[in-house]
């Protein structure tokens, strides 16, 4: 109705935020004011936190884990409520704040599989062997438990593998953790907006080797017979290395048995630091390859309950 509308803009309102951008208008948008990084449409997974900031005690600091492929887009829909898109579990109990995410999956499928799991710890094949996590502990808000668990998370395989990025959004929330945090990761604070422009920034733009491609896989020494789909070179725009995609891959697995893909590992030419990650990004965009179909309603599969065994996908398996 009209009347309970008018209710619900007063309590944004009071508490600073302009529900149509969902987002703080005042000085609580602190991470805004830090760089903002832009990533590519159709290249980004992330899987966020919020925080309830309502007024009503009975919502007040409640949290919710969801995922998306536009961060921006998702708290603002989330705060209009769930006609507008948002969630059924978020609509009319906020307003809410997108407090931090998690990103640099390599495509959805893992993305959702992470997000369950956070979700559903002591469900999770991964998280049910700690019996620490199965409840919030006494006088634990519920953003502190769940920030527990996401330190849980990035500790155990496989997701201590994969090569994520830990974003702050909001300061005023920012915390060290208390598990060991793997060197391959990034912490990292401000906002981040999605671009469907093919142009990427100066860093990020993959040139073209300044050095030709030899013929022969430097580590084989087999003649590549297909360079534009198994060639992979070093990072170092100046290196000549030339490998098959599996040569590097079991090259810089090295001394780990038990595993499949690599994390990342010297260049065996130039001894450049390598990461397996960013090797295969720059892979995908010279060839190409087009974005992923992001037409779902991200966290409206929660709703319907469809996340049961998600975590046990064969491709997550290790």
């Amino acid at each position: 109705s009209v009347a309970s509308f008018c209710c619900w803009l007063q309590t944004q309102n009071k508490c600073g935020i302009n529900p149509y951008v969902g987002e703080f208008t005042d000085a609580q948008d602190t991470a805004s004011e830090q760089e903002e990084t832009v990533a590519l449409k159709g290249h980004f997974y992330g899987v966020y936190l919020l925080a309830s900031q309502s007024l009503d005690p009975r919502y007040r600091g409640k949290c919710y884990v969801g995922f998306t492929v536009n961060p921006k887009r998702r708290i603002r829909q989330h705060n209009l409520g769930y006609d507008f898109g948002g969630a059924r579990k978020t609509s009319s109990k906020g307003p809410w704040l997108m407090i931090m995410i998690v990103h640099g999956f390599p495509n959805n499928t893992v993305a959702l599989q992470f997000e369950w799991a956070w979700q559903q710890p002591s469900l999770s094949t991964r998280l049910k062997m700690f019996p620490e996590l199965k409840r919030k502990l006494p006088r634990e808000t519920f953003f502190d438990y769940n920030f527990r668990i996401l330190g849980y998370m990035l500790d155990v395989s496989p997701w201590n593998r994969l090569p994520l990025s830990v974003r702050w959004l909001e300061a005023d929330y920012e915390r060290p953790f208390n598990m060991p945090f793997p060197n391959h990761m990034e912490i990292v604070s401000g906002k981040v907006s999605i671009s469907a422009s093919q142009r990427m920034r100066s860093y990020d733009a993959v040139a073209p080797p300044l050095v030709a491609w030899a013929s022969e896989c430097h580590l084989c020494m087999q003649q590549i017979v297909h360079p534009e789909r198994s060639r992979l070179g070093c990072t170092n725009p100046m290196c000549r290395l030339t490998c098959h995609m599996m040569c590097l891959a079991n090259y810089l697995l090295g001394d780990e048995p038990g595993h499949y893909i690599p994390v990342g590992g010297e260049c065996p030419l130039c001894e450049n630091r390598l990461s397996w990650a960013a090797l295969l990004q720059r892979k995908r965009l010279l060839m190409g390859v087009p974005e992923e179909r992001q037409d779902h309603d991200e966290d409206r599969i929660d709703d319907v309950g469809v996340h049961c065994n998600i975590e046990e996908a064969p491709e997550f398996c290790d």
